[in-house]
């Protein structure tokens, strides 16, 4: 250890008994701490406060030494974060998002435990594992929203753990990866869990409600396409009037809008290749389409290449809004499940059109499920209403 960083003690002699003088370097600044030893002068025990004062030397130097090791240590929620910040820069903006937003929650919970990368433990992880499936949900709707992230996600984070660490081993910041075998446990699953979806009477009743109350009719068109057609939010924001053929009544389903840090996204593709679907323009729906169209031309916002659902200065809405307006207009109608979601709109058009008969394969098509076991998913959510209904009717034939 160099003169200007070494721990240096004396004794000096005050009121009548033995302080140890320590002095150390701090960043080049010179330092002092002065502590009495207990000892009296007049006792004659200078050797055993000598003792005390090296003693005391020791402890310093310790404390300096880890002091270094602390400064020359990185922070894992503080080099995870600029981590993120640049891989976005290097891949689509929308999966940039959602980097960023899966990154939100491990930043602050290994911020809070001052974790640094050389520290990091398997268990560090297993436990964030274990803490997030419990409580990592960090948007809260209402007090009866599980709390906990399901596992599917909390795997995409660990994932991204895993990415981040192996970039440390080759910058050589460690020498090992600690995700390597950590994995996510598993949690029971509940199957009694319900899809939030609206039938046939309800969703008449939660229509009706929209158009009549000033604050949420500008839901209404956009809540009969989605009950109609079973489009996802992006696919509902993103409808141009270019993809409407009104002569030859059929739409097609080719650019959505997504949500990205900076704004709001148009794209032209779609979540997969059975997303890219063409379909008949319903009569039930052409009505609406054509007034919002008015509308429109009323304002002199109507492009042939614009959107269909946008605010009054032809700005598209942020998937963001749509989906906290559409919350309160579930909340206060009462009359459909309080946890229906934009996206609930698939389940219930699903729901409808299985309640008319309709076969599971074409479902699947007229949804654009690229696989069927997801529509086969929800038609077991479904069905739960009307095997009751008819449990009834067994009733009568076997009791």
């Amino acid at each position: 250890m160099s003169d200007n960083k070494s721990v240096r003690g004396c004794l000096i002699e005050r009121k009548g008994k033995y302080y140890a003088v320590i002095s150390y370097y701090v960043d080049g600044y010179r330092l002092q701490d002065t502590k009495s030893t207990g000892i009296s002068v007049t006792s004659h025990k200078k050797r055993e406060a000598e003792k005390i004062k090296d003693q005391l030397v020791q402890e310093k130097e310790k404390e300096l030494e880890q002091l270094a090791e602390k400064k020359n240590s990185h922070s894992f929620a503080e080099c995870f974060e600029k981590w993120i910040a640049y891989k976005s820069a290097q891949i689509e903006s929308t999966t940039a998002w959602s980097y960023k937003n899966r990154g939100k929650t491990i930043i602050e919970y290994f911020r809070e435990k001052n974790t640094t990368i050389e520290e990091l433990e398997p268990k560090d992880l297993l436990k964030y594992c274990e803490w997030a499936l419990a409580n990592g949900r960090r948007n809260i709707y209402n007090e009866n929203t599980p709390t906990g992230l399901n596992r599917r996600t909390v795997r995409d984070q660990l994932t991204l753990i895993k990415g981040f660490l192996n970039d440390a081993v080759v910058q050589g910041v460690i020498t090992i990866n600690p995700a390597d075998k950590v994995k996510v446990p598993r949690v029971k699953e509940d199957n009694t869990e319900e899809i939030a979806y609206m039938d046939k009477e309800q969703s008449k009743s939660f229509l009706s409600y929209v158009k009549t109350v000033p604050i949420f009719e500008k839901l209404y068109c956009i809540t009969k396409v989605g009950l109609c057609y079973g489009f996802r939010r992006s696919e509902l924001l993103g409808l141009k009037w270019s993809a409407i053929d009104f002569e030859k009544e059929e739409l097609i389903i080719n650019h959505t809008i997504v949500r990205v840090e900076q704004g709001n996204i148009g794209r032209n593709n779609v979540k997969t290749k059975t997303s890219h679907r063409y379909l008949p323009l319903l009569e039930s729906v052409k009505g609406d389409l054509l007034d919002v169209m008015e509308r429109q031309k009323e304002l002199g916002i109507y492009s042939k290449d614009g959107y269909v659902f946008t605010w009054e200065d032809g700005k598209v809405y942020s998937p963001d809004y749509i989906t906290k307006l559409f919350k309160k207009a579930v909340i206060r109608c009462g009359c459909v499940p309080e946890d229906l979601t934009v996206h609930g709109l698939r389940h219930s058009c699903c729901a409808i059109l299985f309640e008319d008969g309709w076969e599971l394969g074409k479902v699947q098509n007229w949804l654009g499920h690229s696989d069927i076991t997801v529509t086969a998913n929800i038609y077991n959510h479904v069905s739960k209403k009307w095997k009751n209904k008819h449990g009834k009717i067994a009733d009568k034939s076997f009791g």
